[in-house]
């Protein structure tokens, strides 16, 4: 069991390690509301949106006030 969890964990570390350049391309909702930035345009979280999404890099969307969704 703690092979398991030792694997998964290092599996979700992983997959953070592929966003960490600071110019990775993001995707935010352009909605008073939404508080999220997207590293892919079919995330699930993105897919709510009912306004514009705009393509900006990590670093904008952070200064913005965004955060990383986490359902991708």
């Amino acid at each position: 069991m703690r092979k398991l969890i030792l694997l998964a964990g290092i599996g979700l570390l992983g997959s953070f390690a592929f966003h960490t350049s600071s110019g990775d391309t993001v995707y935010v909702c352009v909605s008073p509301n939404a508080k999220k930035f997207h590293y892919s345009k079919s995330c699930p979280g993105l897919q709510k949106c009912t306004h514009e999404i705009k393509e900006t890099t990590k670093v904008s969307a952070e200064k913005s006030g965004y955060t990383v969704c986490l359902k991708e």
